[in-house]
């Protein structure tokens, strides 16, 4: 069975990042029709930082008073060490001159779609369909086809173009054979949610910490609700062990040096991957967020980078629609959101991740003794800010031609 109706983007995929471009194309008249894969709008506990420039983007697409009002302001942020304590600590006051945001906002990301679904509900000509799993893409001269597992058998759904944000196991990419270079860390992240007083523990500590460690790193993030506590595993413990109750309350007992940190609301465990894709375009198909990228969440770069990836591709895919630009204008979003993958947050995350999990005494002292002279040096800490809040590479990737 198919459908014969062309005239409109396919966006495959109902993410953050497919979610942006749905509402960033919906927004210039085009029409989409956006196929998610599960039954509902995805709910899961993910992502929960959004850095100054993606915030930026969210007021342009009428987004951002939800996660600002609902959201937690974190403008401080540090690098600590679990034994000397506090290595450096930066505030996004710095950059006040650089952004009308200059701080984090922690909210977790399905806060955010559900903001999204709900304005798209407001645009009769984007047709959004759940239990629409894409398998595959295909294209000729003048347009681009998705082959699709629906509740009523399998159906072929056309369009001009198709965006690819269907995640790192994306179907999409695979089917055009694009590669997806990088590597796998021999660790995992164990994470859970608590409603314990990490404050109270940790008086000095600040709503985003790195606390790094030779034997078992911790990420701390403060949201609304309660912090996620992210630990390195364990070697020779499985997942399911790593996510047991007593496991977990006994582990976070030993890092906050008193009981009753209990698990609330979240608990989950994953590898860290660093992988780009070869291209972001193939013809009428081009990929974005997860589907192009994946990185360490050391630094909350992930859904902010795919988010940035959806407002570039929807501008240029508008001017191409309107008749303002040809389709080299893809090529051009290649170049653009792939030098942010590899120059900038790639090299960002490794290095974030390479400060926790430092194990030579000696590297582990020079790297600490560089924090600190980057966030005692107004200059360097002006650049390093500007950096990690993903402002420079953005800035630098939109003006390459």
């Amino acid at each position: 069975m198919s459908d014969s109706n062309h005239n409109r983007i396919i966006v495959v995929g109902g993410g953050p990042a497919g979610l942006i471009a749905t509402l960033a194309l919906a927004q210039q008249d085009i029409p989409i029709l956006m196929l998610e894969a599960q039954p509902s709008p995805v709910d899961h506990r993910r992502a929960t930082t959004f850095h100054p420039p993606t915030l930026e983007y969210l007021r342009q697409l009428g987004a951002v008073d939800s996660v600002i009002e609902n959201g937690l302001i974190t403008p401080i942020w540090q690098f600590r060490d679990r034994k000397e304590g506090l290595v450096a600590e930066f505030d996004l006051a710095a950059i006040k001159d650089e952004t009308d945001y200059p701080y984090r906002v922690q909210y977790e990301q399905m806060n955010l779609n559900t903001v999204l679904f709900r304005m798209l509900g407001d645009y009769s000509h984007v047709d959004i369909r759940f239990a629409h799993e894409v398998q595959s893409a295909e294209q000729d001269a003048d347009s681009a086809s998705v082959r699709v597992d629906t509740p009523d058998g399998e159906q072929t759904f056309k369009g001009r173009y198709v965006i690819g944000a269907d995640g790192a196991r994306s179907n999409i990419r695979r089917s055009l054979d694009i590669g997806f270079e990088g590597f796998t860390y021999e660790d995992k992240i164990v994470q859970y949610g608590t409603h314990f007083d990490v404050g109270a523990a940790l008086p000095d500590v600040s709503g985003v910490a790195y606390i790094s460690d030779p034997d078992e790193w911790c990420v701390l993030l403060q949201l609304p609700e309660y912090w996620r506590v992210s630990f390195s595993s364990r070697d020779g413990e499985d997942d399911e062990t790593a996510l047991r109750d007593d496991i977990a309350e006994a582990r976070m007992a030993a890092f906050f040096g008193q009981a009753g940190a209990t698990v609330a609301l979240q608990r989950s465990i994953w590898r860290i991957h660093q992988r780009v894709a070869n291209v972001f375009r193939k013809g009428r198909i081009a990929l974005a967020g997860d589907a192009a990228h994946i990185n360490s969440p050391m630094g909350g770069m992930g859904m902010n980078s795919g988010v940035h990836d959806a407002m570039n591709l929807a501008d240029k895919l508008g001017r191409i629609w309107r008749g303002e630009a040809d389709e080299s204008e893809l090529d051009r979003y290649t170049r653009q959101r792939r030098y942010v993958a590899l120059e900038d947050v790639r090299e960002q995350t490794i290095r974030n991740t390479r400060f926790l999990n430092e194990k030579d005494p000696a590297a582990r002292r020079e790297s600490h003794d560089a924090m600190r002279g980057t966030a005692e040096d107004p200059e360097k800490r002006h650049a390093f800010l500007m950096d990690s809040s993903m402002l420079a590479g953005l800035r630098t990737a939109n003006a390459m031609a």
